[in-house]
C-alpha cells in the first residue's frame, strides 16, 4: 500500500494541539510547530504487548522511526497490560523520563486488555484515558493515544461483547473530546485495521498481535504525527 492509506488514518496534530480544557487560550495561541524537523527531544511509550514487538520478535514500531539519533525513545511496554495500570504507574515508569530542556511525547497503546477484562468502552475512555491524558500533560507531555487494533483470537471471540465495546471505544478515541493532542488511528488502516481479518492475515502471527510487517505499518503511521509533535515547543508542566 502507498503511504497515502497512512495519512487518512491520522488525525493532524495540528488540528487537535489545545483542546483540553485546562490548556489557557494564551498558551494555545502561542503553541506553534516551528516547521524544523526535531533533532532532540523524548518520546515514550506506554503500550501492551503490540508496544512490546511481541508476535514479530520484539521488533516494536515505536524503536524503528528513522529519527535522528537526538531523540530518545523510551519503550514502556509490558505485554499483557492495562491502561489502567499504566496510569497508576505514570509517575514511577512514565514521567521521569520527560526533558526538561527538550520536548516530550508520550504515545499511550493501551486499551485491548481493558476491553478484554471486561471494562467498557465508556469506562475505558472517561474513567481511565481521560485523567492518563490530562495527567500526563500537565506532567509536560504532548499525548498521543492509539486506537485499539481487531483481534481474532478465541478467547476474544468468545464474547461479542469485546469487539462491540472495542468499536466503541475507538470512535470515543477518535472524537477526541478529552483532547489528546493526536489520534493515531491504527484501526482504520486498511492493512491491519478493521477491514483486516486478524486470523487470516500475513500481518498478524496469532490473530493478536502483529508480525514484523504490521510493525512496519505502525512505524509508518507513527512517525508523521509524533515528528509533529516533537516540532513543538517544550510543555511546562502545570
Amino acid at each position: 500500500m502507498s503511504g497515502d492509506s497512512n495519512e487518512t488514518s491520522t488525525i493532524p496534530a495540528t488540528a487537535l494541539l489545545g483542546e483540553a480544557n485546562a490548556t489557557p487560550a494564551a498558551r494555545r495561541a502561542t503553541e506553534k510547530p516551528s516547521g524544523i524537523p526535531a533533532t532532540h527531544g523524548v518520546i515514550v511509550q506506554a503500550g501492551d504487548s503490540i508496544g512490546v514487538g511481541l508476535g514479530a520478535d520484539n521488533w516494536a514500531a515505536i524503536e524503528h522511526l528513522g529519527l535522528p539519533k537526538g531523540i530518545a525513545i523510551h519503550n514502556v511496554s509490558v505485554s499483557g497490560q492495562w491502561m489502567l495500570t499504566g496510569l497508576g504507574q505514570r509517575d514511577k515508569d512514565l514521567f521521569p523520563f520527560r526533558d526538561k530542556e527538550h520536548t516530550s511525547v508520550l504515545l499511550i497503546q493501551q486499551g485491548t486488555n481493558d476491553l478484554f477484562g471486561g471494562s467498557t468502552a465508556a469506562h475505558l475512555y472517561g474513567n481511565i484515558l481521560k485523567p492518563f491524558v490530562s495527567l500526563s500533560q500537565a506532567a509536560g507531555f504532548y499525548v498521543a493515544v492509539n486506537t485499539v487494533l481487531p483481534r481474532r483470537d478465541s478467547g476474544w471471540m468468545l464474547d461479542p461483547a469485546h469487539e462491540q465495546q472495542r468499536l466503541e471505544y475507538n470512535q470515543l478515541v477518535r472524537a477526541n473530546s478529552i483532547g489528546a493532542d493526536a489520534v493515531i488511528d491504527v484501526a482504520a488502516d486498511p492493512e491491519i485495521g478493521d477491514r483486516s481479518d486478524p486470523g487470516t492475515s500475513p500481518h498478524y502471527a496469532d490473530g493478536v498481535h502483529l508480525r514484523q510487517s504490521g510493525q512496519e505499518r505502525l512505524a509508518k503511521m507513527y512517525v508523521k504525527p509524533l515528528g509533529l509533535l516533537l516540532q513543538y515547543p517544550p510543555r511546562t508542566p502545570r
